[in-house]
C-alpha cells in the first residue's frame, strides 16, 4: 500500500538524519550549489537578498489569457534574472511569480540596492512598454523589490537526483519576500538595519543612494556634485505592519527610478563607492 511504503519511507530517513547530526560550517560566500551530505550546513555572514515580486500576478491569471500570462511572468522572469546575473549576484532562484538573489559581502547592501533601482527602472521604463504592445492589454506590469540583510544557513535537501535544492535558513530571504509584497508597484523597500548602512556610508555612496540631485533629468540642471547640499531625501519611512511577522519596527521605500541624466553615474558611484 502506498501509505504503509510512504510512513516507512519517512521514518527510515529520519533515523538516519538523526544519526548524522547536524553540523555547521563557517564560509565568507555565498556557494553557488549547497552541500548535501552527512548533515553538513554552510552558515554565511553579511548576505543581503533581493526579492523581486510580480505585482498583481493573481489578478493577472484570472482576467487575461493564457498566452497573456505566459508572456508576463516570461518577460518578468526573464529581465530580473538578466539583471542579478549582471550584478552578479551569488545565487539566484525562482519562487512561483518572484525571483530572488543573494549577494555576500562587505559591500553586498550597497550592490543590492543598485540592482534593486535597476528592476525598478527596467521594468517601467522596458519590460512593461514591450508587454503592453506585444500582449495588447491595459494591465500594468509592476514589480516590488524587498531588501534584507543578515546571516544565512544553506544545504541541499530533498532526494538524491534532480529533486534536490538549496534551503535558505534564515530571515533575510524571508523578509526580503515580505518587503516585497510591502512595496507598491514599482517601489523599493528595505527593512530599517539595511538603511542605517545606507546613513552610515560614505559621502558619495549616500549622496548618489539617498538624495536626489534635484535636476528631474533636466539636461541644464548641474551635474552629480558631491559636495552639493542635501536636496531631497528619496526615501519614505514607513511603520512595519504587525502582522507580517516583519523583526523590524520601520521600513523603507524608494519610488524613484534611475535619473536618466546621472543613474550611470549614481549607479557606479553606489557599486564601487567612488566617483566613475
Amino acid at each position: 500500500m502506498i501509505l504503509d511504503s510512504v510512513e516507512a519511507n519517512v521514518s527510515s530517513q529520519l533515523a538516519q538524519q538523526s544519526q548524522l547530526g547536524v553540523s555547521i560550517m563557517q564560509t565568507d560566500d555565498v556557494p553557488e550549489v549547497g552541500p548535501a551530505h552527512r548533515g553538513l550546513w554552510q552558515r554565511i555572514s553579511n548576505v543581503t537578498a533581493v526579492f523581486a515580486d510580480l505585482k498583481g500576478s493573481t489578478e493577472l491569471s484570472v482576467s487575461h489569457s493564457r498566452e497573456g500570462t505566459a508572456r508576463a511572468y516570461t518577460y518578468f522572469i526573464r529581465a530580473m534574472a538578466i539583471i542579478l546575473e549582471g550584478f552578479e549576484a551569488k545565487y539566484v532562484d525562482i519562487q512561483g511569480d518572484g525571483i530572488f538573489g543573494l549577494f555576500s559581502g562587505r559591500n553586498s547592501t550597497f550592490l543590492a540596492a543598485a540592482c534593486a533601482i535597476t528592476m525598478r527602472t527596467q521594468v517601467e521604463r522596458e519590460v512593461a512598454v514591450r508587454f503592453g504592445r506585444d500582449a495588447s492589454t491595459d494591465w500594468k506590469l509592476a514589480v516590488g523589490v524587498g531588501i534584507d540583510h543578515g546571516t544565512l544557513l544553506v544545504r541541499r535537501l530533498g532526494l538524491r537526483g534532480a529533486t534536490q535544492n538549496e534551503v535558505w535558513a534564515g530571515k533575510a530571504v524571508n523578509m526580503a519576500a515580505k518587503l516585497s509584497s510591502l512595496a507598491e508597484a514599482n517601489q523599493v523597500a528595505v527593512s530599517d538595519r539595511v538603511f542605517k548602512q545606507y546613513g552610515r556610508a560614505s559621502r558619495l555612496r549616500k549622496r548618489a543612494l539617498v538624495w536626489s540631485c534635484g535636476c528631474d533629468g533636466d539636461t541644464r540642471g548641474r551635474g552629480f556634485d558631491v559636495s552639493a547640499g542635501e536636496t531631497a531625501c528619496l526615501w519614505d519611512k514607513k511603520t512595519a505592519p504587525e502582522d507580517l511577522g516583519l523583526d523590524f519596527h520601520y521600513y523603507h521605500e524608494l519610488s524613484s527610478a534611475w535619473c536618466v541624466r546621472h543613474g550611470l553615474e549614481f549607479c557606479e558611484a553606489i557599486v564601487t563607492g567612488s566617483r566613475p
